[in-house]
Order: structure tokens, then C-alpha cells, then sequence
């Protein structure tokens, strides 16, 4: 997002909030995208690159899946 300053770790694919995106292929395999959405405070289409004024760091269960 424009005009938001945050460190490198503070960005979209690394909050909480952020769910990420996959591709099936047709061997059913699944590839993760560069892309997802934002859950907080309402759905909003995010890349994994971005910076938001929501970012929250991932619970320390969620970082160990």
C-alpha cells in the first residue's frame, strides 16, 4: 500500500490477519501464490509484499505449522 512505512517483517505475508492463496494443479498438487486477503477488518485483497496500518505478528503456534 502507498504511503505506509513499516519494517521489512511488518508486511502482509507475515500478519496474522493475512490468508494466503494457492494454485491446483491439475496432478492436485498445491502451489502458494504471491497473493491472498486480508481478514481484519474486513476482506480486502493483499499481496504477500505488502505494508497495511493491521499488521499483527502470527501467534507462536502458527509459526510452527
Amino acid at each position: 500500500m502507498k504511503g505506509y512505512q513499516a519494517l521489512s517483517e511488518e508486511r502482509c505475508g507475515t500478519c496474522k490477519y493475512f490468508r494466503l492463496h494457492y494454485r491446483r494443479t491439475e496432478g492436485g498438487r498445491y502451489y502458494p501464490l504471491r497473493c491472498g486477503h486480508c481478514v481484519h477488518p474486513r476482506l480486502k485483497n493483499r499481496r504477500v509484499e505488502e505494508h497495511c496500518p493491521h499488521w499483527a505478528p502470527r501467534d507462536a503456534e502458527a509459526r510452527d505449522r
